[in-house]
């Protein structure tokens, strides 16, 4: 981690980031769309994750889309 903590992001922060339900995050994170792990029976997600798939998608869009879809 290169010397920094790793923000871990909850459900509810995620689904207010993304502008959807906590339930369309379970169903992410269940599905394998994001990399998540549990806590408990609380999903958790890695900043640093979120941002490398984030990333990695804005990257493969074409040139003119102005709508990626991330997930």
């Amino acid at each position: 981690m290169n010397g920094k903590q790793d923000k871990i992001l909850g459900v509810e922060q995620l689904a207010k980031f993304f502008g959807v339900s906590e339930q369309t995050i379970w169903r992410w994170c269940k599905s394998g769309k994001i990399p998540a792990f549990k806590i408990g029976a609380q999903w958790k997600i890695r900043q640093s994750d979120l941002n490398r798939i984030i990333n990695q998608k804005l990257s493969k869009t074409k040139p003119g889309n102005n709508n990626p879809t991330l997930f």
